[in-house]
């Protein structure tokens, strides 16, 4: 998943990860079912505190994008909301 964040930017990080998420969903990028790395990978790979992914992916859930399971990872829905996307 190629992920660009601006640490510059006035946006803080956790909304531009929910905006790139959203907008690679919308566009396609990221179909319904595709897991998303763990909050620790992504932090690793970003260079981002984990908790600031955990704040990008809990929002992303409750915007109905993405569904956690339990032991199996992070993924997105099977209908993403159609009014967040």
């Amino acid at each position: 998943m190629e992920l660009h964040l601006d640490p510059k930017s006035s946006l803080p990080i956790y909304a531009q990860l929910v905006d790139r998420v959203t907008h690679m969903v919308a566009t396609g990028n990221l179909k319904p079912g595709d897991q998303l790395p763990t909050v620790r990978q992504l932090g690793v790979d970003l260079r981002v505190n984990p908790n600031t992914i955990a704040r990008a992916y809990t929002e992303l859930s409750r915007q109905g994008i993405l569904t956690s399971q339990q032991g199996r990872g992070t993924y997105i829905a099977d209908q993403p909301n159609a009014g967040a996307v």
